[in-house]
């Protein structure tokens, strides 16, 4: 069997890679309890779903509830994932880890977005669990039937918050803002995504949401559900990902060589 100190150089870097985004596995299940997951992460999310939904109906009317279904998953999402990935940066912070990573074989930034990836993946399956228990208590099991073709749009956007909450706290963690700033995120996707108020009531609101995750992404699922062409807002969804990536990893880099020309990590 090839041990990684045999294996070619071509291969290495994705070995320490995986080795890296395995590290992350174990650190979200440290940080993420199956008590924890069970009991507050996935009732929680049920529960906005409720909330929202029924809330949309009541003020909106029947009508739009399949609206609000389709965008209270979003929010839920968001909860989870925004949130959950500031564990990354803060967890090198809270244990002086983070020259470890720097001084790393791997870039620092390859590191710390591979230990980011179990958020967005554990995120989409809560979601999926979360939105099939909701469903049937809301008397919508045959709506959410017609999103469940569209799941994979969900996933992309489980992985563009990520970024967004990842890039959040990178660009804080040394402020002593990484906490609230991903949590202003959060309220700015339910604000401004589109998820529960329909574009084109504030024009500041839509502007904000058109440089945000969750807002393209939501419009294709909805466009799609509706039989209209949503090939174009899911490619506005990913560039949005990709810009908050780039965001995220020059946030990284730049805590990274700050940290050499300083000669320590202490965040401050």
């Amino acid at each position: 069997m090839t041990s990684p100190d045999t294996a070619t150089p071509r291969a290495l870097p994705l070995w320490r890679a995986a080795e890296a985004a395995r590290m992350g596995w174990l650190e979200y299940r440290a940080v993420q309890t199956p008590a924890g997951l069970l009991g507050a992460t996935l009732p929680r999310g049920v529960l906005q779903i409720l909330f929202f939904t029924t809330l949309a109906g009541v003020l909106a009317g029947p009508g739009h509830r399949e609206y609000a279904f389709a965008g209270s998953l979003v929010l839920a999402l968001s909860g989870t994932n925004v949130n959950g990935v500031v564990a990354v940066p803060v967890l090198d912070k809270q244990y002086a880890t983070f020259a470890r990573v720097r001084t790393g074989a791997l870039p620092p930034t390859v590191t710390q977005i591979a230990r980011a990836l179990p958020y967005p993946v554990m995120g989409w399956l809560l979601l999926v669990v979360q939105g099939a228990i909701a469903a049937p208590l809301l008397g919508m099991t045959d709506f959410a039937l017609r999103l469940l073709p569209w799941a994979w749009v969900y996933a992309l956007m489980a992985l563009t918050l990520s970024v967004l909450g990842l890039a959040g706290a990178t660009m804080t963690v040394g402020r002593r803002a990484d906490v609230v700033a991903p949590n202003i995120l959060v309220y700015l996707v339910m604000l401004c995504s589109g998820a529960i108020v329909p574009p084109g009531r504030v024009a500041w609101v839509d502007a904000v949401g058109q440089v945000l995750p969750a807002r393209h992404g939501l419009d294709a699922v909805r466009a799609a559900t509706a039989g209209r062409p949503w090939l174009g807002d899911l490619g506005l969804e990913a560039a949005a990902g990709a810009g908050f990536t780039v965001l995220a990893a020059v946030s990284i880099l730049v805590q990274a060589r700050r940290a050499s020309r300083h000669g320590h990590d202490d965040f401050e």
